[in-house]
């Protein structure tokens, strides 16, 4: 049972990570700024061509990894499903 609640957490976990961070990005788009260590890094207003570009490359690069996560979860999902219980 332990196994199997553990293989369940890591197949949501690999399929929220991916979505989460492509919301991240497209929230940065909308907000008009990206953050930061210690404040604002870039904003829409005082540079657009650095801002959108680097917004425009970030959701790119999630939308890749929201690909490789889900097709991880799928991948572990279909592995719990061969495995037989004990």
């Amino acid at each position: 049972m332990k196994r199997k609640l553990q293989t369940w957490c890591l197949i949501v976990g690999m399929g929220m990570l991916g979505p989460a961070t492509l919301g991240f990005s497209i929230t940065m788009l909308f907000v008009g700024e990206i953050p930061g260590r210690h404040g604002v890094l870039v904003r829409a207003e005082d540079s657009p061509a650095v801002f959108y570009i680097a917004v425009a490359l970030l959701i790119a690069l999630t939308m890749k990894l929201t690909q490789l996560t889900l097709i991880a979860a799928r991948w572990l999902y279909r592995r719990a499903r061969q495995q037989p219980e004990q």
